[in-house]
Formats: C-alpha cells, structure tokens, sequence
C-alpha cells in the first residue's frame, strides 16, 4: 500500500509539472489479523531439555493498522500509522533523577498503541523525494513486505523477528525514489539502545520504546536497493549501519564503540500459478563482550533481558505457494495457494570468548499449510509447524494455526 501512495505522489507531481491542475487525495488504509494457535510444547524453554510436552492454545486479535494519507497540492504528502496489538496493558519508563536517578515504572494507557509511522513526504520528481518523521526502517525483507498478505504464513518469518525488530520504525530523514528502474532508500535515524540486546532475540529489543523519548546521541544509517528484471520478479539488498552504546538511557559505556552492522538480501516474486519469497540477513556487533558483561550489571528495573549478546547473528528463510486454484480452473479471483516455508536462524551465531553460546536458540523452522485468498485484500490460512530447537538437542516444538487476514483500502479520495 505505501508503494502505491509513493507512485501516486510521483503521478501528481509529474501531473502538476506538465501543467495539468493539482488534484487533492485522501485516503485509508488498513490491515490486521486474527490468529488462533496450539501447541504441543509449554511455555518454558529454559528446562534441561527445552519445553516439555503440552497441550495449550491461545487466540488473539495480534494486529490492527490504520494508516490515514493526504497528498497537499501537487508534490506534499502526509501520512500517519496507528498500530493497535493484542489488547494488552501499554507502559513506560522514566529515570527519575530526584530519586537518585533510579528507573521508574509507569502504567501510562490500557491497550498496546504505537504511532508506527508519521512523516510528511516532498516530491521533487520520480527520481528523488525526502521523507521526514516517524519512518519504517527497510532492512531485510519483511520490514518493506510486513502487510499478512504479503506472506503465505499465519505469522510472519521467525528467522528476521528473532533477530530485527519488525516492523523496524525511528525517527528521521529518508530520501528514495527510482533510477533507470532501480528503486533506493537512503536513510538517517535514530540509533538503537544496547542496554535491550539479548541471546535470545539479539538486538530486537534495543528499538527504543520503552521511555517517553528516544535518544539520538549515536545515529544510524540504513539503504534499500531494488529492482524487477521481470514484471513478476522483485530482487534487492538492504543494510544498516549505527552505534548503539551513546543510546543507553545512563552514561555507563562512555568511549566503548557498540557498532550494529547489517547486511541482507531478499527476492519475492509473485506469478500467475507460483507465489516466492526468500530473505538473508546477517548481523555483527562491535564489543559485544562488553555490552554483555555491562548490560549483567543494570537495574532490573529498565526490565530488560540482561543477557549475553552475540557479535554476529544470521537467518535466512523461503517459502513458495503453488496456485491450486488456478490448476483447478477456477476464475472467480480467489487463490488455493498450498506452500512450504523452511527458515534457520541463529541470534547467537558467532560470540566472543568471554560470550557463552547457548545452543537452544540456535533453530530451524518447517511449515506446512495452505492460504486461501478470498480476493487480493482477505486471506485465510491454516499452517502447521516443526521447530527443531539447539540442532536436535532439545524437544522439538510443533504448533497449529488458523489466521484470518486483511489488508484493504477502506476510503480514497478523489
């Protein structure tokens, strides 16, 4: 949908330099899912030999977006995301100087709600355009392709939101547009925090959201290439790059670089009987021994892991959907799409001396199902997956899902 708004701000600009008259566009957008699950494994992976065996279910409204765009005159554009998730009990953190600077936990709103972007967009032509605000970070593949129609899984990759923060928003300047075919990003934004850094979800949680506001004492860069040799085919590469020791809410790693390094590459290609989507995404840490061995040593109040962290993690992941509906000669615009999905992933994939490597995040991820898309916009979808845990060396842990997925333009104007 955000590509589609960029293309139309392109449109009016081009529309207005050739001297036809401005037009005013207003807009919604949105998406979500129900998903049910069950699972026979128990909650806790920390026993000897991983989770022990169960039997428990969830179900849960797991996301609603509403995204509102305005494109103003000729060549402005604005656009706001809310992300309501899952219902539950939104909070916040504040160091309290008065109090001798100790941490401070405040429940501040019922109901989990993130401004996940808001940004006024400048066109200066097809080939260059600024963005300014709350932006989606494009690194990796789901970061860009994030809507539960995009993907044939009741859920999205496991092997990019154990690693990355998805879907991955700071605050900062971006410029983009297409040359010759290819499609860039350019990005400047605030960098993450190293206190959030784990073994298990590595820098996931340095995404600053738990205080009111974020710091941007250390900045990051991040850039998106793509191009489509063929109409169907979507290739690209994605990186990032930023500082993440400046960040920490107190000045306990002064001198101690922290560098996050990011580097990924993905395709999607989308045809009349075949759906594909593949991503690799690998990751350094600069001193993530001393992060580690700092992080041990923070107040659990700031309520984060307090884990090791590795210097490198890396994942990758594919999945491909044959079109059933189509071979069974169907023409009433719904897909039967059976798929596959196999990922690996490992936030510990390389650590340094003083890092122990826990062996049971190290994962891979089978998924066998079926999405039946009602129309372009509404799919239902039923999968089952095997997750194999340290490599065989604990229990393996199996779940069953049913999704009901959207992703519409409720109102456009004119």
């Amino acid at each position: 949908m955000a590509a589609g708004r960029i293309l139309l701000l392109a449109a009016l600009s081009a529309t207005a330099s050739a001297g036809a008259e401005a037009q005013s566009v207003f807009g919604i957008d949105g998406y979500g899912e129900f998903l049910y699950q069950r699972y026979d494994y128990g909650p806790n992976q920390n026993l000897p030999n991983g989770s022990e065996p169960d039997s428990r279910a969830t179900i849960d409204v797991r996301r609603f977006n509403l995204e509102f765009y305005t494109v103003f005159g000729d060549d402005i554009a604005f656009e706001v995301e809310i992300e309501f998730e899952h219902g539950g009990t939104g909070s916040a953190l504040e160091l309290e100087y008065e109090e001798f600077g100790e941490y401070e936990f405040e429940v501040e709103k019922g109901g989990e709600v993130q401004l996940e972007q808001i940004h006024v967009t400048k066109s200066f032509s097809p080939a260059f355009n600024l963005r300014i605000g709350e932006i989606t970070v494009p690194v990796g593949l789901t970061n860009s392709y994030h809507s539960p129609t995009h993907y044939l899984g009741s859920v999205r990759p496991e092997s990019e939101g154990n690693l990355i923060p998805l879907t991955w928003h700071e605050r900062g300047v971006a410029a983009f547009g297409a040359v010759r075919g290819v499609r860039y990003q350019v990005q400047v934004v605030n960098g993450l925090d190293a206190t959030g850094f784990s073994s298990r979800n590595w820098i996931v949680e340095g995404k600053q959201q738990k205080f009111e506001q974020s710091l941007a004492t250390d900045l990051a860069v991040a850039g998106r290439l793509e191009f489509s040799p063929l109409e169907s085919l979507t290739v690209g590469a994605s990186g990032y790059r930023g500082n993440s020791t400046g960040n920490r809410p107190k000045k306990d790693m002064e001198g101690i670089d922290g560098h996050v390094t990011i580097g990924a590459a993905h395709l999607v290609y989308r045809g009349e009987w075949l759906l594909a989507r593949a991503g690799f995404l690998h990751g350094t840490l600069e001193n993530s021994d001393r992060i580690s061995a700092r992080n041990a040593a923070i107040s659990r109040n700031i309520q984060s892991p307090r884990t090791p962290v590795a210097s490198a993690a890396r994942g990758w992941s594919a999945e491909v959907g044959f079109d059933l509906g189509r071979a069974l000669l169907r023409d009433d615009g719904s897909r039967l799409l059976p798929f596959v999905r196999y990922e690996r992933y490992d936030p510990m994939h390389d650590t340094e001396e003083r890092v122990f490597d826990v062996p049971r995040f190290d994962n891979s991820v089978t998924t066998l199902g079926v999405a039946w898309f009602l129309s372009e916009g509404v799919a239902v979808k039923a999968d089952y997956s095997m997750r194999t845990v340290g490599r065989g060396a604990y229990n393996d842990e199996n779940t069953f899902a049913l999704a009901l997925a959207f992703a519409e333009n409720f109102f456009s104007s004119p």
